[in-house]
């Protein structure tokens, strides 16, 4: 008896489309990925261009959490080497993630046991601290409340009505880095989602033993983690290898055009070469900017349930979050082993990380370069003290000079640097290079990304689609669909492309977020409040209890 080979298509070649592709190529489909770039890896790409001497560079900063359970489940069945996968061998230790204000010490979390030490973290009086508790403990025991309503309520907005404006200003600093946003864009879903998992999470992640010690857990409360070298080298190369080894057939710079629709199933799609590429399923893991576009050239698809959702899904247009690297020509010691800084007081929302501090040693920095720092600028449309212009009108000029400027006036950044370095200041260490990820471009018209970036806000929760589709042979992959993770994360990217394997083959395994049966319940509790347009369950049930005690008390005089 003949077998009928199944056969997929996939276009684009993410971490969301990869991962799509590394189930199904395990289930016996002959699957082909059509990505439009160069190279693979979407927005986790590395390179090394002769133009910057071939330093390692990076298109954005890439933290792990302890919630990232189907990112660690994918990594540990990627071969790395002999020795073992990209989780035991790629990965570094958890960084330490300071706030470093310009005027004071910086500060990190050395709290123990449950409880964070928001006072000293953020510069929170015991008031702030009281205030900033009550609206993450309301997040955090709602349900439909926090996705309808708290989902469209800008976070930084809410928490300026709470705290003082030191307080409030260190903490909106850290939304930008921790959450891979902006504060000028982030829900308050979002943020309460996101810290909630990273302080309750379960299961921990075990990790081998490794030149720096014993082996170790990965838990709630846990540092991020980094990989011990440029991303492309140190996981998508691997998993490009294991993917070829699996019989998947990879073909870049074929960006897909259009898809051809036959009223019920997707016939062919269109490459922009003009071939046709014909599959029994066909899964679209482009980014959702140019998901829209070609979903627009057939308009009959374009107007379906879920696949409707991508023009509104991309309103706010691509987020502006400009990765850098400084090289030093020498070697700047930090006080701490893996020290990353949230620069709490910076206008463009600086974070950086020395990547000297975890990266493997045989990992070039690029000739000459002894510290490579990497940083990101996460706010976009906040005017730079030295210029008074934003990154998103900024030239590439203005750009370099106001990331030197508000790193140098950083005190807190300085008196670590101090610290470690016999008294040295950072403005004695001379720069080599200030290196801005290639693809970014500078015009009068304003900066733009070759790839647009789109992240979570404030006016996408109610757009994302799901992975199936009423198309029986197309299904959606990328982390602006609908994910328990329900935020644009690496961890995101890695489940919808599960989800979207899942849909084709009902055996592929999705990894659950914890949320604890307590939370779970008070979220079903507010759930009632919330349908009957009451306020949040914390503030209506005292007040019902007093009238219903109103009440009683009235009927026995």
């Amino acid at each position: 008896m003949q077998v009928t080979e199944k056969t997929v298509a996939i276009y684009g070649a993410g971490i969301a489309g990869l991962s799509a592709a590394h189930e199904l190529a395990r289930r016996g489909w002959r699957v082909r990925v059509f990505e439009s770039n160069a190279e693979i890896g979407g927005f986790f790409r590395s390179a090394r261009r002769a133009a910057d001497d071939h330093m390692p560079s990076e298109y954005s900063w890439h933290g792990m959490g302890p919630w990232y359970h189907n990112v660690f489940d994918l990594m540990k069945q990627i071969p790395f080497d002999s020795l073992g996968s990209v989780y035991d061998r790629a990965l570094s230790r958890p960084i330490d993630f300071g706030v470093a204000p310009d005027q004071g010490e910086a500060q990190f979390d050395d709290s123990e046991g449950v409880t964070v030490d928001v006072c000293k973290m953020f510069r929170m009086s015991p008031r702030d601290r009281r205030r900033w508790a009550w609206l993450m403990l309301k997040t955090w025991t709602a349900n439909r409340r926090s996705e309808q309503y708290y989902a469209r309520l800008n976070a930084a907005a809410q928490f300026k009505k709470r705290l003082s404006p030191v307080a409030w200003s260190t903490w909106v600093a850290c939304l930008g880095p921790w959450i891979g946003s902006d504060w000028t864009r982030v829900s308050l879903h979002t943020t309460g989602l996101f810290f909630r998992r990273q302080l309750i999470t379960r299961p921990a992640h075990k990790h081998p033993a490794d030149a720096e010690g014993p082996p170790w857990m990965q838990g709630a409360r846990s540092g991020w983690l980094l990989l011990r070298g440029p991303s492309s080298e140190f996981w998508f190369d691997r998993w490009l290898v294991d993917l070829n080894d699996h019989g998947v057939e990879i073909k870049v710079e074929q960006s897909l055009q259009r898809l051809d629709f036959d009223g019920s199933r997707i016939t062919a799609g269109v490459l922009a070469s003009g071939e046709r590429v014909e599959a029994d399923m066909h899964v679209l893991a482009t980014h959702p900017f140019a998901a829209a576009e070609i979903l627009e050239r057939t308009p009959d698809l374009a107007r379906l349930e879920q696949l409707r959702f991508f023009r509104p899904l991309t309103q706010d247009g691509p987020h502006t979050q400009v990765s850098f690297r400084i090289a030093f020509g020498e070697r700047i010691l930090w006080p701490r082993p893996r020290c990353g800084l949230v620069i709490a007081d910076s206008e463009y929302n600086l974070t950086i990380f020395a990547e000297e501090q975890v990266w493997a040693r045989n990992v070039d920095l690029g000739e000459d370069v002894r510290s490579l720092w990497t940083g990101t600028s996460c706010v976009s449309n906040v005017p730079g003290a030295l210029t008074g212009v934003a990154v998103e009108r900024c030239t590439e000029e203005q750009f370099v000079e106001e990331v030197k400027a508000q790193l140098l006036r950083c005190g807190a950044l300085d008196a670590l640097i101090r610290a470690a370095n016999h008294g040295r200041p950072l403005s004695s260490f001379q720069i080599i290079k200030l290196e801005i990820w290639h693809e970014w471009k500078f015009s009068p018209d304003g900066i733009r990304p070759r790839q647009p970036k789109w992240v979570t806000t404030t006016h996408t929760q109610p757009w994302l689609p799901t992975q199936a589709t009423p198309v029986t042979n197309l299904v959606l992959a990328g982390a602006h669909t609908r994910t328990a993770a329900d935020v644009w994360s690496i961890e995101g990217a890695v489940e919808s492309g599960r989800r979207a394997a899942q849909v084709i083959e009902p055996d592929v395994t999705v990894l659950p977020q914890y949320l604890p049966t307590l939370l779970r319940v008070l979220g079903r509790i507010d759930d009632v409040f919330y349908a009957v347009r009451a306020p949040h369950f914390l503030i209506s049930l005292p007040i019902l209890l007093l009238l219903i005690l109103a009440a009683v008390v009235w009927s026995l005089r």
